[in-house]
């Protein structure tokens, strides 16, 4: 597979995550576009993340207990596309693109939980020079030596939300992800990443309306 063929497989995905969302448009009640940046961790080795997420629905829910005391919160579905990388010393950089689905809840004061899963593809990048050798025995150098794999990720995570209460349009976050890869010498390879970043909240004109 190409670089091509890889960046428009994703673009592909995206959209696909997209068309699926809208068949429950008329349960949407605001949009909004986010922009993400982070800082992307596989175990001990750095990376980085940059990413884009497009709320298709966003519900207010209200509580009131037994007690008398109210409960407040919102629930909020994205879609979302992402970029990551993260760097393994003198092994390979892994670059890889997902499409997701993000389960978002936010208390009043801003506290939130959510939950991801993402498919995507992913391509790794040895370090190094690589040589090949042909059937007449010639030796050359193999540029941008690397696999594709096929990617899955499950992730959750915590985080403030400064829109709530203090009206500032950014969004702080931790999360954990499992990466799982395929085919990786035959078998599926799974390994932990970490984030921790920045969302910006782009607000555009919507409907917001309250279950109770």
């Amino acid at each position: 597979m190409n670089h091509r063929k890889f960046i428009l497989s994703v673009m592909f995905l995206a959209f696909a995550l997209f068309c699926f969302s809208q068949r429950d448009s008329p349960g949407r009640l605001s949009d909004s576009l986010n922009l993400k940046v982070s800082y992307n961790s596989s175990l001990i080795y750095p990376g980085a993340r940059l990413g884009a997420e497009y709320s298709v629905k966003s519900f207010n829910v209200a509580k009131t207990k037994k007690s008398g005391k109210k409960k407040d919160f919102d629930k909020e579905r994205f879609v979302s596309a992402n970029l990551g990388w993260y760097h393994h010393p003198n092994f390979q950089d892994n670059m890889y693109l997902t499409g997701g689905w993000t389960m978002r809840r936010t208390h009043s004061k801003g506290f939130f939980t959510e939950f991801s899963p993402e498919i995507g593809l992913s391509r790794t990048f040895l370090g190094g020079t690589t040589y090949k050798v042909d059937n007449n025995g010639n030796v050359s150098v193999v540029k941008l030596a690397g696999y594709y794999y096929a990617l899955l990720t499950v992730g959750g995570g915590v985080g403030y939300d400064y829109s709530k209460a203090k009206h500032k349009p950014f969004i702080l976050f931790y999360k954990l992800n499992l990466l799982s890869m395929y085919p990786y010498n035959s078998t599926i390879y799974v390994r932990p990443a970490m984030e921790i970043g920045l969302i910006y909240k782009l607000r555009f004109i919507g409907n917001v309306k309250s279950k109770l």
